[in-house]
């Protein structure tokens, strides 16, 4: 058993550990089991692995946020290609 905060490029878990996580890729095994936060880009639970607590995905990359004042109305396109047979 781990108990405390671990830092790593990838950490894959086939034990105990109490504490957060933050890594690129986090596998949590059959007989893993973690208590805490987890901040990874990739987080993959196996069949009867165990997870208690928080996770976040530390990509910001794909997340854009939207500004209320920024109103744009509906636009309906039409097609002016015509088709001859």
């Amino acid at each position: 058993m781990i108990v405390g905060d671990i830092f790593a490029q990838k950490v894959i878990i086939s034990g105990k550990v109490v504490g957060n996580i933050e890594a690129k890729g986090v596998e949590i095994m059959p007989n893993g089991k973690v208590e805490g936060v987890i901040a990874s880009d990739e987080l993959v639970i196996e069949r009867k692995g165990i997870f208690l607590g928080q996770s976040r995905n530390t990509q910001k990359d794909d997340v854009r946020l939207l500004n209320n004042d920024a109103k744009t109305e509906p636009k309906i396109l039409e097609s002016k290609k015509q088709i001859t047979t």
